[in-house]
This record gives structure tokens, C-alpha cells and sequence, in this order.
């Protein structure tokens, strides 16, 4: 007899293979950029393209496991690479959300830069989509802790090219000016210079109740849409005919 395929497999399938394809279409395109900004392997030293790369390999891994899954329906994908895509989807939420509502306003034409188009949008929106198609049966709200790893990981890096002086381009020992700890606000001051209105501290506080409520409410959404599911599963008619 042959087997149905879902529509919702087909287009996680096709959603996890644009997320692969325009990360690395996107990744490509930003190295090209010029050596004054993230040109070159330089590239490598901003979130950005960190939490690209995470998200795009994750996704390409989940594309050849579902694929195997449609020819093996035995074969099940581990929860550990759920969570997994689970974190890296927040981390590509976040670089998505704070480059079009914190930087791009700061960066007149960033909207015309086809790598930024692609790794600060596309990927994000595709990645997130797929997070709702291709889920886990469960995640537990005390794991919403999780996705803190990659930013504070990054939080970390940062703060170590800060303090040897790594040039993140322009000349900048910082990747992006709420790092900056030397600006006129500081680590903990206020400062009427734009985009400086505020320390780094303030910022890394707020970025981290974001991510932690970003998170929390993905955990719920999963769990409303795997209820609503095993509950329309419950309605429907028996496979067997009966």
C-alpha cells in the first residue's frame, strides 16, 4: 500500500533546505563585503554568522534525516538534535530581530544588501517557520535555559576580542556598538549620545530576558500546536478501516 506523505513534512523539507541554501548564499556574499567592515574571515567574528552557520547545518542535518525518515518510517530523529535545533532557532530569532529593530535604523541601506537580506531575514524566517513544522513532541519549560548557552557563549567571545584588541572591522575592537564597553555610556552609565543611551550592562540584561521570554513562548507554542494535533489525530477516523 503506499504511504502518504504529509504536506507538513514536505514543506519542513523544503523550508530546511532553503534555510541551508540561503545561509550559505548569504555567508558567501558577506565575505565578499569590504575588509572595512565583516569582509574577508572576519566575517566569522560576529553573531550574525556564527548563529547562521549554527542554524544551517542544523537544518541541513534535519533535511537528510527527514529525508531518511520518509524512506525508513521506523527511523525516529533523537530528541537531543530537537533541542538542539530548538536553541539555534532562537539564536537565529535573535539576530533577526535585533539587526531590523536595533542596527538596521542605525544603518541607512541595510535593507539593500542582499547578504543582509538573506542572513538577517530569510534565514530567521525560515528557520522559525520550520521550528513549528518539524517540532518536538515536548519541550520542558525549565529547558527554555538552553538557548541562553549560544548568546552568553557569544557574550563571552566578545568580551575576550574586546580585551585583546581584535579588530571586528573598521578599526573596532567590538562587533556591535552594545558591546562596546568603552562607549560614552560604559558598562553601567546613561548617555544622551545616540546609539549610546545606555551601558553594556543594561543591554546584556535586557537581551537576556528577551531570549529567556523568545524562548519561553516557543516552548508554549510548540506545546499548543502538538495538543491541538494529538487532539484533531483523536478525531479522525481509524487507519485500519474500523
Amino acid at each position: 500500500m503506499k504511504r502518504k506523505i504529509s504536506a507538513g513534512k514536505l514543506i519542513s523539507l523544503f523550508l530546511q533546505l532553503l534555510t541551508a541554501s540561503c545561509m550559505t548564499a548569504g555567508i558567501a556574499l558577506t565575505l565578499q563585503l569590504g575588509e572595512g567592515f565583516m569582509g574577508g574571515g572576519r566575517a566569522f567574528l560576529y553573531f550574525t554568522v556564527q548563529s547562521n552557520l549554527w542554524i544551517g547545518v542544523t537544518c541541513a542535518l534535519f533535511f537528510v534525516l527527514n529525508a531518511l525518515s520518509l524512506a525508513k518510517p521506523s527511523f525516529l530523529i533523537p530528541r537531543v538534535l530537537y533541542i538542539v535545533k530548538f536553541v539555534f532557532t532562537v539564536s537565529i530569532t535573535l539576530t533577526g530581530i535585533v539587526f531590523c529593530c536595533v542596527l538596521a535604523p542605525t544603518l541607512p541601506g541595510s535593507f539593500k544588501s542582499a547578504a543582509n537580506v538573506l542572513t538577517h531575514v530569510v534565514v530567521p524566517l525560515a528557520a522559525v517557520i520550520d521550528l513549528f513544522f518539524c517540532r518536538p513532541q515536548k519541550i520542558a519549560y525549565k529547558e527554555f535555559a538552553f538557548a541562553l548557552i549560544p548568546p552568553i557563549y557569544y557574550l563571552c567571545f566578545a568580551g575576550v576580542g574586546y580585551a585583546l584588541n581584535w579588530d571586528f572591522g573598521g578599526g573596532n575592537n567590538y562587533p556591535y556598538f552594545f558591546l562596546n564597553w568603552d562607549s560614552p555610556a560604559g558598562a553601567f552609565g546613561f548617555s544622551s549620545e545616540m546609539p549610546y543611551f545606555m551601558g553594556c550592562f543594561y543591554w546584556i540584561v535586557v537581551m537576556i530576558a528577551f531570549i529567556s521570554l523568545l524562548s519561553l513562548g516557543y516552548i508554549a507554542l510548540i506545546g499548543a500546536l502538538n495538543k491541538r494535533a494529538q487532539t484533531k489525530a483523536a478525531k479522525e477516523p481509524s487507519s485500519d478501516g474500523q
